[in-house]
């Protein structure tokens, strides 16, 4: 072999095995709990601290409310004092992961299955039997496992700009990292090359101008709304759990199967923004073919967020979907 091509695969070897170890990487963020809402507080679900908001009524009907990907109990911001005034128990958390709960831990639930059963344990130590789950976009994914998976658990479903995975739906199916990425990024020097890229490159303002791509005016977005979407960036260890989640160690698996769907039995919503380019309102229109007694909701001039985008007409909807069809199916 010729002298330079070794020089060079010492050079390349240098790079891969040495160098990464020689840039410091010091613990990143801050304790999450110095990030908590007044109203905030933590408790252990399933051995992973999660991040719990609670407000309204503790004998009001409860009402529990799930974020979409890299979001958090912000999402909700409009939505809980809404419910909480209208008389419900309201229940949002961080889903684990995300936002101020556990990062770190073999027991992190990145498929829907395993945040639905987390979800359900949740509600376990509440000691709520029953409630309405409304998710949005991936949270609506793991409110329709909690409807096919623990339907007695069940009062309602709301589906908000819901990413749903639909077996057998074209472009519903979850294309997986090739496994080779996955043990690459369990090899130490890669896994520290791979962080150090997020914390060059994952920046509040990068975060920002990604979050602007939800909505459908992006200049309706304040300074105020993207530091709320990027507190998560603030907290210690956030650089290895978005490095698992891209990778996603157990994320997604088997979808829902269309029967499995059109099943569930108990008052549902469906509520979209007709102009989402996140989830587009065609994928609401399949589930709305799957659950043809579900009350359509939409909102124009709306993108992924009608929950923000329009707070008052969604809380409005809300509330009469649960008053209307929820109590009325109760009773």
């Amino acid at each position: 072999m010729k002298k330079w091509l070794i020089r060079i695969l010492i050079v390349l070897l240098i790079l891969i095995f040495v160098v990464p170890f020689l840039i410091p990487m010091p613990v990143l963020g801050v304790d999450p709990a110095t990030l908590a809402d007044s109203n905030g507080r933590f408790i252990t679900v399933n051995g992973l601290e999660t991040y719990v908001r609670e407000s309204g009524s503790p004998d009001g009907l409860p009402v529990v409310l799930l974020h979409g990907w890299g979001a958090s109990t912000f999402s909700w911001r409009d939505t809980i004092p809404a419910l909480a005034e209208a008389g419900y128990r309201v229940i949002a958390f961080d889903r684990p992961p995300y936002g101020l709960s556990a990062k770190t831990g073999d027991s992190l639930p990145y498929s829907t299955a395993a945040q639905a059963d987390l979800t359900v344990a949740l509600l376990d130590q509440l000691g709520i039997d029953q409630a309405v789950f409304v998710g949005h976009s991936m949270g609506g994914g793991v409110v329709a496992q909690i409807g096919v998976n623990y339907p007695e658990r069940v009062l309602g479903l709301a589906f908000v700009s819901a990413a749903v995975q639909i077996d057998g739906d074209q472009g519903e199916s979850v294309t997986p990292i090739p496994p080779l990425i996955g043990t690459l990024l369990d090899f130490a020097p890669i896994n520290r090359w791979a962080r150090i890229l997020i914390r060059t490159f994952v920046t509040p303002s990068a975060f920002g101008e990604l979050q602007r791509s939800a909505y459908y005016d992006p200049t309706s977005v304040t300074p105020e709304m993207l530091d709320g979407y990027a507190t998560p960036l603030k907290v210690e260890n956030w650089d290895a759990a978005l490095l698992d989640q891209v990778v996603g160690r157990g994320q997604g698996g088997a979808g829902l199967t269309p029967e499995q769907i059109s099943a569930i039995g108990v008052p549902t919503a469906i509520m979209w923004g007709e102009n989402d380019t996140w989830v587009p309102i065609a994928r609401g229109e399949r589930l709305r073919e799957l659950l043809p007694d579900a009350a359509w909701l939409t909102y124009a001039e709306t993108g992924h967020l009608p929950m923000e985008e329009h707070p008052d007409d969604f809380n409005r909807d809300l509330i009469a979907f649960i008053d209307q069809r929820v109590r009325q199916n109760e009773s």
